[in-house]
């Protein structure tokens, strides 16, 4: 009886022995399932801020910012120049008495295109770097240009400077850098280098081209910009740029743009008894700018 209790008693402690080592075990194995589902986690988040991290860092270095939903994209820098008329686009006037600064020039060149490279019209001199135009000029100017081949066949007028960041100096038929109208990129020297390179009006009966563009290049809305009516005396006198619309250049090459309507009115002279007409005196007689020697007087 004695031995059977013993028995039972060494059994107890043997289960209760049992119990607790069973109890430790099963208390460990759900710790660690506990960690490891804490630290695999954990490693997930982390690598997904590294990723984070790394992407950000090679979107930065390509450049690629995304605006935020606050910040709104400005489509071209604003225009610092107290000329009153770059407000009119392809009217502007820029002269010696209609000045710009700097800043303007830098703007307007980041505006233009390169009409090269966009309709394959060349630039003759190539030290006057890519020919740069206003896109909607370059298309008229690419019209105009594929017209005068079709009735020149085997000819190809090509330009000599377009738009232009500094002025030159070389009297009358010059202007200095902010007087330029190659500053407002719509305008192009043009010339048909079969019969020659110099850009001369003592040449001029000698380049058909020149004739041609005077008699059709309204239709296109280009200009002659500077016709001999408007000059103002020779060119051995100083330059005369008045308040009556003198532009103070004789020049048989320099083609402007200005839109076809208004073209059209300049080249048939509606405000010049019906003779061709200078930008600046269709300026004052249409009422957009009031003193031509004022570049703050448009109405």
């Amino acid at each position: 009886m004695k031995k059977n209790k013993k028995l039972i008693i060494l059994i107890c402690i043997f289960t209760f022995i049992l119990s607790g080592i069973l109890a430790f075990f099963i208390q460990k194995s759900t710790n660690n399932s506990s960690d490891f589902g804490e630290n695999s986690d954990q490693k997930i988040t982390d690598e997904k801020d590294d990723l984070d991290k790394n992407q950000t860092t090679e979107t930065e270095s390509l450049g690629e910012t995304q605006p935020s939903e606050t910040e709104t994209l400005v489509q071209s820098p604003a225009i610092d120049s107290d000329n009153c008329t770059t407000s009119l686009g392809s009217l502007m006037l820029i002269n010696p008495n209609f000045t710009v600064d700097d800043n303007f020039i830098a703007t307007r060149k980041s505006q233009l295109i390169n009409i090269t490279d966009a309709y394959g019209i060349r630039e003759g001199n190539h030290w006057n770097g890519v020919p740069l135009l206003d896109p909607e000029a370059a298309i008229h100017l690419n019209d105009m240009l594929n017209d005068y081949k079709s009735a020149y066949v085997g000819h190809e007028i090509t330009t000599r400077s377009c738009f232009r960041s500094v002025g030159t100096n070389c009297g009358r038929l010059c202007y200095a850098t902010g007087t330029s109208d190659h500053h407002t990129g719509y305008t192009c020297d043009l010339i048909d280098d079969y019969y020659g390179g110099s850009l001369d009006t003592d040449l001029a009966d000698s380049h058909p081209e020149w004739a041609w563009l005077h008699a059709n290049s309204y239709k296109y809305g280009f200009i002659d910009r500077f016709v001999e009516s408007w000059a103002g005396g020779s060119m051995s006198e100083p330059v005369n740029v008045d308040a009556n619309g003198t532009t103070g250049l004789y020049e048989t090459w320099h083609y402007r743009y200005v839109g076809i309507a208004a073209a059209t009115e300049i080249a048939l002279g509606k405000y010049n008894n019906g003779n061709y007409d200078s930008l600046e005196h269709y300026l004052k007689a249409t009422g957009r700018v009031g003193n031509l020697l004022d570049k703050t007087s448009c109405n």
